[in-house]
């Protein structure tokens, strides 16, 4: 790093002494700081920049673009629920909110960048020891299903002695596609299950305490992997993990992320995690709502970026034509 220009620019320089400076092609990187994704794209238009994010409000018009790169990205959007508070104490009121959540309409009409619907926790990307992506290996849980969630509802209001469910409060931090987000669940929730539940943002950093304590009853949340396996999204809910938030324990969950640490057996491992999520989902803590991708906007002259799906970017074999 040749340059830090606190809040405006870092400037990086190919480094000579590297082990393997003769794979390294750009002479150095330069990093713009731009809050604004609007202002970031107009630099992008007239070429002070190779590579942006695409703007939220254009996703829909660039995102099939030449210009576009879009790959998965180890990330989930997803909401919690505290299950020891009412009426998400009741595993089939949980459930019925899976299946009357449609997650395309959100994909598709709100933020519109190809992701892929969430019908697990664990994203794309992850590899099975027989080179399979672990998606395929599972089976698709809630399929938008509003009749089924009515069923549900009933049957769990029923097991609660529930005449009128008890008020529902969706809390999220400010943003305004968490607002379009949240107000589109509370149209499908009202919609399907005539439940009229209420809306409450605030700041991220309010918010994210009142979630670490398990003070929501039911929030947005959001989870990006940090390594390349499948247990670093599953190990989340088991007990008393701090990452976990919504207070759901399972003793059989438990023991098979247990014991898959200590299998050697890489297929045998991956059985233990394909069983832990079936009961995660079954047990339905969360509302998966859809994977993340990556999407940038990359000049025609770049080459040879690689972007993980764990979120990492390397620019060592990177070029400009």
């Amino acid at each position: 790093m040749v340059e830090w220009d606190h809040d405006v620019r870092i400037v990086l320089e190919k480094n000579e002494n590297y082990w393997d400076a003769d794979s390294v092609n750009l002479d150095g990187v330069q990093f713009e700081m731009v809050d604004d994704s609007s202002t970031a794209y107009q630099l992008y238009e007239d070429g002070t920049l190779d590579i942006v994010d695409i703007p939220a409000d254009m996703m829909e018009t660039l995102v099939d673009s030449e210009d576009s790169f879009v790959a998965p990205r180890a990330g989930i959007e997803f909401q919690r629920f505290d299950v020891n508070e009412e009426p998400f104490h009741n595993k089939k009121i949980r459930q019925a909110f899976n299946y009357a959540i449609d997650s395309q309409v959100i994909v598709d009409q709100i933020i519109q960048g190809n992701e892929n619907v969430a019908h697990g926790f664990v994203a794309y990307g992850f590899l099975t020891p027989d080179g399979d992506d672990y998606r395929d290996h599972v089976e698709d849980f809630y399929a938008y299903d509003p009749e089924r969630a009515v069923q549900l509802l009933e049957e769990g209001m029923a097991e609660e002695g529930y005449d009128e469910l008890p008020t529902v409060t969706l809390s999220y931090n400010t943003s305004d596609q968490h607002s379009i987000v949240s107000q589109a669940m509370q149209e499908m929730l009202l919609t399907n299950l005539d439940i009229d539940i209420e809306l409450e943002n605030s700041e991220w950093s309010v918010f994210l305490e009142a979630q670490q304590n398990v003070d929501l009853q039911y929030s947005r949340s959001s989870f990006l992997g940090g390594y390349n396996d499948p247990i670093n999204f599953l190990d989340v809910f088991t007990t008393n993990n701090p990452m976990n938030r919504t207070d759901f324990s399972n003793e059989e969950y438990d023991a098979l992320i247990n014991e898959s640490y200590t299998e050697e057996d890489p297929d045998a491992r991956f059985e233990l995690l394909y069983e832990a999520e079936a009961i995660l989902m079954e047990e339905a803590p969360i509302v998966p709502l859809y994977f993340y991708n990556h999407t940038f906007l990359y000049k025609p002259e770049v080459n040879d970026v690689v972007r993980h799906a764990v979120g990492f970017v390397e620019l060592k074999w990177a070029s400009l034509d």
